[in-house]
């Protein structure tokens, strides 16, 4: 498998929902989900970030009657329509469903069109940057794909090739708890048991540590030991880890 991977860089005013991102740097999405048939193009995006940053992103979503995920990189307009799946206060999970038409293809219709089945789409928003990967067959003709964009490239974004490399692991997944080793996980789950996790906390490692006959030392390093691996999986990359999405072949 070869991955394909580009960003896409917005100027400040050029696409409103964009724009969000801009304003709020600690506001990020990722893709959760992505299909494609030739009249339509629906995904589940995953979205995070302080109150007041979403609260302005579900202001835009109302109003958003152009995509930023079509060639030419947005600005097209479309028939658009979503739903709120779920609403925390600091996430969303957004199901959105929209229209294909001749001239303004989504970019997931450009990849299924030039390399057909069998791909692995997934997309992260953060910032002024836009970042695709798509994940293809060995022989796939990647750069028809970003020939296509830089074409259609409309004023005030920039794209620019990240890399196109052989890519037998697909890095972003969500964790799983045999990825830890067994005493990391056993002593998670030890913490979790005695509540040290709880607000207010339950339990001290020292008091988890004698119970369980335990030094002390040795729970607190597979504690942090733990976290760091949860951190930076967690963090991958600027956002959340996801399964990338599954990306069905257009059909006019």
């Amino acid at each position: 498998m070869r991955e394909f991977a580009f960003t896409v860089t917005y100027e400040e005013g050029v696409d409103d929902l964009v724009d969000v991102f801009i304003r709020n740097p600690g506001l990020s999405s990722y893709t959760r989900s992505c299909h494609v048939t030739g009249n339509t193009m629906w995904r589940v995006d995953n979205v995070s970030g302080p109150q007041e940053a979403l609260a302005e992103y579900d202001r835009a979503l109302d109003r958003l009657s152009r995509c930023s995920s079509l060639r030419g990189i947005g600005g097209c307009e479309m028939d658009f329509e979503y739903e709120t799946l779920e609403s925390q206060p600091n996430g969303r999970v957004i199901y959105s469903r929209q229209s294909e038409g001749e001239g303004c293809r989504s970019i997931p219709y450009l990849a299924a069109e030039y390399l057909g089945d069998g791909l692995l789409l997934h997309a992260k928003q953060r910032g002024d940057a836009y970042r695709w990967q798509i994940l293809a067959a060995d022989d796939a003709a990647m750069s028809e794909v970003y020939e296509e964009l830089e074409r259609n490239l409309r004023d005030g974004l920039t794209l620019e090739l990240d890399r196109v490399e052989h890519a037998p692991e697909w890095p972003d997944r969500d964790p799983t708890p045999t990825d830890l080793p067994a005493e990391q996980r056993e002593a998670v789950e030890l913490a979790v048991e005695y509540g040290y996790y709880e607000q207010p906390r339950q339990a001290s490692l020292q008091e988890i540590a004698s119970a369980e006959d335990i030094p002390t030392s040795t729970l607190q390093y597979r504690i942090t030991q733990a976290e760091a691996w949860l951190a930076k999986a967690y963090l991958r990359d600027g956002t959340p880890p996801s399964n990338p999405a599954p990306l069905v072949t257009s059909s006019d």
